[in-house]
């Protein structure tokens, strides 16, 4: 992993744009490192890149492009991290108190049959002195294995790290497809899943569905199942359509943001949301990943430089997740992000619990 190291620690002290990632259960850690520091945002979905979007809806994303980017994999050795971290942030009672309230507030305005779900979330900040992005990395890989895991920095923006369990999108071909990915407890809990969790994941599944029927030729719906993710459970729908077209940019366009960080009716839950959270979400609850990269398989080559015509007809696809369980970090200070999705059957301080379960997500490799 030493190579991996130098590579991170030279662009992270040069102040460069870089992202180091992994995919779910892969053996190697993907890297684009920027020749420059210019901020680019995507201009075309059929470009190719590693792109962040953030969760404002129809927000252009930035793009790492290949054509501007070294890009490098690295294979994933053994190596050695912390075990546990001994970081914590005190449970503040005035932001629960604020949460809360806002939750009881979203609640009221769900059984007055203004919105039928409503996806709030809060940002936990404190003070933290980040030296070295590549074991924050090494931690995240770690102890997610079976997550999306990220280092991602540009110096106009910040650092975000996270370690995400939902995708958006993947694509091969004319192929999609997409999860509806909804309801929280932890892993040993003595308990069934509650109608409310039920049906907050069914609200997620049905709109999807209906989001998709207008650019797909074939859509398959699997049965519901209950997915892990470190340490805590979900319920999980997966989704697999023929696309019509291959106008990628609409299909995100009309998904994003799902009903599993924004709410049902898409555009009243986020005016809601933007009325009522009190902070900025920025890129939480937004999207990233690799959009138009060479298919996995077909590629051994470590960078794109000597590029000719063989190269150009490779099959392209693009693997997009959405941006949870994430931290944020800029001038001495860490913000982490985490929410929950707020039906008629919501329990204000079982919400609160909630999103301190999601917490520990980040909180363990700090």
């Amino acid at each position: 992993m030493q190579n991996l190291r130098e590579h991170i620690e030279e662009a992270w002290s040069s102040q460069l744009p870089f992202v180091a990632y992994h995919l779910p259960n892969a053996n190697d850690v993907r890297c684009f490192f920027s020749k420059d520091s210019e901020l680019r945002h995507l201009q075309r979905y059929d470009d190719a890149g590693f792109v962040f979007s953030a969760f404002e809806p129809l927000s252009q994303p930035i793009v790492f492009p290949e054509a501007t980017s070294e890009v490098l994999k690295f294979e994933l050795i053994d190596y050695e991290v912390e075990s546990q971290s001994t970081f914590s942030i005190k449970e503040n009672p005035e932001e629960k108190d604020d949460y809360i309230k806002l939750v009881a507030d979203a609640i009221d305005l769900i059984k007055a049959d203004e919105v039928r779900k409503i996806v709030v979330s809060r940002k936990i900040s404190a003070d933290y002195d980040l030296h070295n992005p590549v074991e924050l990395l090494l931690k995240l890989i770690k102890f997610y294995p079976e997550a999306f895991t990220y280092v991602w920095f540009h110096p106009e923006v910040g650092l975000w790290a996270g370690a995400s369990p939902e995708f958006l999108a993947k694509t091969y071909r004319t192929q999609f497809k997409t999860m509806a990915l909804a309801g929280t407890k932890r892993v040993g809990e003595d308990r069934d899943w509650t109608e409310k969790e039920l049906d907050e994941q069914q609200i997620v599944t049905d709109e999807i569905v209906y989001g998709l029927k207008k650019h797909t030729k074939t859509l398959e719906v699997s049965e519901r199942k209950t997915d892990k993710a470190g340490e805590l459970l979900h319920l999980r729908t997966d989704i697999t359509a023929t696309l019509e077209s291959s106008n990628l940019g609409d299909l995100l366009n009309e998904l994003h943001p799902t009903p599993a960080v924004c709410g049902l009716p898409k555009e009243k839950a986020y005016q809601y949301l933007k009325a009522n959270e009190n902070y900025k979400r920025q890129f939480y609850a937004g999207y990233f990943g690799e959009l138009n990269m060479p298919h996995h398989n077909q590629r051994s080559s470590r960078t794109r430089n000597q590029e000719n015509q063989a190269y150009k007809s490779i099959v392209r696809a693009s693997n997009l997740y959405v941006n949870l369980r994430c931290m944020s970090y800029a001038e001495g200070k860490i913000n982490i992000y985490v929410g929950g999705g707020i039906t008629k059957d919501s329990n204000p301080e079982d919400e609160w619990t909630e999103t301190v379960n999601k917490s520990r997500t980040m909180l363990k490799v700090l």
